[in-house]
């Protein structure tokens, strides 16, 4: 078993004391269980579906784009 700091915010530590305090187990064992857990929910949880924007057919362009005048002309219209 390897060993390791964590910084963990006062909020999470304070309820991971309280809980290994009502259950009467190490903090240590507590930590292990709660990351476990919350590892093999994230790799279960499927993967949100890719939002996609809807595409229009607009015809034919108008204006040639690389006709600076003409688009400044339509632009201006």
């Amino acid at each position: 078993m390897k060993r390791t700091t964590l910084v963990l915010e006062d909020g999470c530590m304070d309820a991971v004391r309280e809980l290994a305090r009502r259950q009467g187990r190490q903090i240590s064992e507590v930590v292990n269980e709660l990351l476990a857990e919350g590892l093999l929910r994230r790799r279960e949880s499927p993967t949100p579906a890719q939002f996609e924007l809807p595409a229009f057919r607009m015809g034919p362009p108008r204006v040639d784009l690389a006709d600076r005048d003409a688009l400044e002309s339509a632009m201006d219209s």
